[in-house]
């Protein structure tokens, strides 16, 4: 049964108007009326728990930042065109060329979830079904709004209130019908409409902060959820408030002296750190080269990691001269961007230490970081306020979230805050550099999106 409703479904998503891998001839053709779609709760259910197509976020950015390095040869001779010319900002990605994953899956992801919206109206909502129904419902606004963020991370320039009322944010499909247009509204939209369905989300998802599934949405991930996007929108005081709401539903961190330093996967799916489970599509480098020899992590993060600190094994493994990423907390081959404890503590220590509350951010920071070191060896810190804390966290939260989705994210928003991160890559003789605020920081949209929609390409 599941089979077949991802099927059909899939038939009869491909007919709507941004399923950019469709033949334009396909796309101009209407749905067969005789299609079956989901019509039941728990088809739609089964349609939002589908984690092959459903569950996976854009990875350019990530490909784009700075965590890792790779070697000319691989950069050269390893990688579709958008890989390899996403690492070193490129004007042009795609080599006249679109169909790219990184966003055709993000929007499958939302017509997904527009299909169960649409479908939800024609099922009465009565006492026996309300909670099912308010959670499905819940669920897709949720996943939706996810995805519209990811999106706005990687297509449209970071979040500023100076200027969102005229830059572009990213196409905002909110209905099945194939019939409605393809616009690109500001980025104030895009961020009022990814806060509108989260928020609405809020109110129909349940307390549940240990789901069957942890790819199914809860309040706790809900609150975590608005902490990350507030956060990018430097709206501290918020992701600060969302941050705790969340910890006050799930607060477990995984003691690291516990954890099996030598093993290629050395956490689980359903971890006990993981609030909602998401995956990148690809932000690892081994998965297209032949040889993981042909990357590493940046040298310096690496040496920043103290000889205690337990992070240094558990996630990362030398490969000769290299530095190899373990694949960490989705227990698979694909990255977690998902919402985990680490996270929340981090963000609420950032947002402490902003707000001069140095007692909590210190407490939040040394929470963290005693079960990331071998058990007796941790010096809480201490003595820290102003710039120093601030720093301080900043720099734990890149060697904590290491390729999970987030550190495009922060050298976008801190940038804004006068950081000047310029990005460095060096391969064969030839250095390339991206600085602070560049329009590069919102990456090209497919060229078949632009041919098909009309809609207005970045500017690069």
């Amino acid at each position: 049964m599941k089979t077949k409703i991802y099927i059909n479904a899939m038939l009869f998503l491909c007919s709507l108007f941004l399923i950019t891998s469709c033949k334009k001839d396909f796309l101009d053709k209407k749905p067969a009326t005789n299609l079956d779609v989901p019509t039941s709760l728990n088809d739609l259910q089964l349609l939002l728990d589908n984690t092959i197509s459903i569950h996976e976020s854009p990875s350019l950015g990530e490909v784009s930042s700075d965590d890792y390095y790779m070697t000319y040869n691989s950069w050269y001779n390893e990688f579709a065109p958008y890989f390899s010319n996403s690492y070193v900002w490129a004007k042009e990605i795609f080599a006249g060329k679109g169909n790219i994953s990184d966003w055709d899956m993000p929007y499958t992801q939302v017509l997904y979830t527009n299909v169960v919206l649409q479908q939800l109206n024609g099922i009465s909502r009565n006492g026996s079904n309300s909670a099912t129904y308010d959670n499905i419902k819940g669920s897709a606004l949720f996943m939706r709004s996810w995805m519209f963020f990811d999106l706005a991370q990687v297509y449209a320039l970071p979040y500023d209130s100076v200027t969102f009322n005229t830059e572009l944010g990213i196409p905002l499909r909110l209905t099945a019908d194939i019939n409605a247009p393809t616009i690109r509204p500001t980025i104030k939209q895009t961020y009022d409409q990814i806060l509108s369905d989260v928020i609405q989300a809020r109110s129909l998802l349940t307390n549940n902060t240990s789901p069957i599934y942890q790819n199914r949405p809860s309040k706790a991930a809900v609150f975590g959820f608005l902490s990350r996007v507030y956060l990018t929108m430097r709206n501290y005081s918020k992701a600060g408030l969302y941050a705790d709401s969340a910890l006050q539903l799930q607060n477990t961190l995984i003691d690291y002296n516990t954890v099996d330093a030598t093993a290629r996967l050395p956490f689980n799916s359903t971890n006990s750190e993981t609030v909602y489970q998401n995956l990148l599509i690809s932000a690892d480098p081994t998965s297209y080269l032949k040889s993981s020899q042909g990357y590493s992590i940046d040298t310096l993060l690496y040496q920043s990691y103290n000889a205690n600190d337990l992070r240094k094994v558990v996630y990362f493994a030398k490969n000769g001269t290299y530095i190899n990423k373990k694949r960490g907390y989705s227990g698979q081959s694909l990255f977690s961007n998902g919402i985990i404890t680490d996270e929340l503590y981090l963000t609420r220590a950032e947002c402490f230490a902003r707000a001069n509350n140095i007692f909590r951010a210190l407490d939040d920071l040394n929470t963290l970081l005693v079960t990331r070191w071998k058990t007796g060896t941790y010096i809480p810190k201490a003595n820290l306020q102003g710039t120093a804390l601030l720093d301080t966290i900043l720099k734990e939260r890149r060697k904590e979230l290491v390729l999970r989705g987030l550190r495009w994210n922060d050298i976008r928003r801190l940038n804004k805050e006068g950081y000047n991160i310029t990005l460095t890559r060096n391969l064969n003789g030839t250095t390339y550099t991206l600085p602070p605020n560049d329009p590069r920081y919102a990456l090209p949209i497919p060229p078949d999106v632009i041919t098909l929609s009309g809609i207005q390409q970045d500017d690069r």
